[in-house]
């Protein structure tokens, strides 16, 4: 089963923490792909079936730099995704006003597209504390509701 990871990270969490779960997805039979936000277009991403997404948030709620240009077209898309599948881990620190907002906003914006969320939003304050756990759980259900 293919699996598109893609990721935006400011300092290197997120980018790990996305390696990570590709690991994990190879270990568990996945055929996966790792890549940085930025690197798919609208169209591009409309053509994933298997989708995680692991961002950090930066500045004021804001997503990367990683992944501004993604954001910027998904978020005025009218695209419908109702094909597709998704995770996020979100990164952030709850010291700030907006927590874990890169995350939240794409998220979101995926669930209006209807993007189905698999598993629950993982939010990580100030440390990627439950990621392992959650890729886990994120690989399984995954591979549960493929077989339906």
């Amino acid at each position: 089963m293919k699996l598109d990871i893609l990721y935006a990270s400011q300092t290197g969490n997120a980018e790990i923490v996305a390696k990570e779960l590709y690991e994990l997805a190879i270990t568990q039979g996945f055929e996966a792909n790792i890549d940085e936000m930025n690197n798919y277009s609208i169209k591009q991403f409309n053509e994933l079936k298997n989708v995680a997404i692991v961002t950090s948030t930066f500045g004021e709620g804001e997503v990367p730099d990683m992944g501004i240009e993604f954001w910027e077209d998904l978020k005025i898309s009218k695209v419908k995704l109702n094909q597709q599948k998704y995770g996020m881990i979100a990164l952030g620190d709850r010291s700030h006003d907006i927590f874990c907002g890169g995350g939240k906003k794409i998220s979101s914006k995926l669930d209006e597209l209807g993007s189905k969320k698999i598993v629950d939003k993982l939010e990580c304050d100030g440390d990627t504390e439950g990621t392992q756990e959650w890729s886990l759980n994120f690989l399984k259900e995954l591979k549960d509701t493929n077989k339906k």
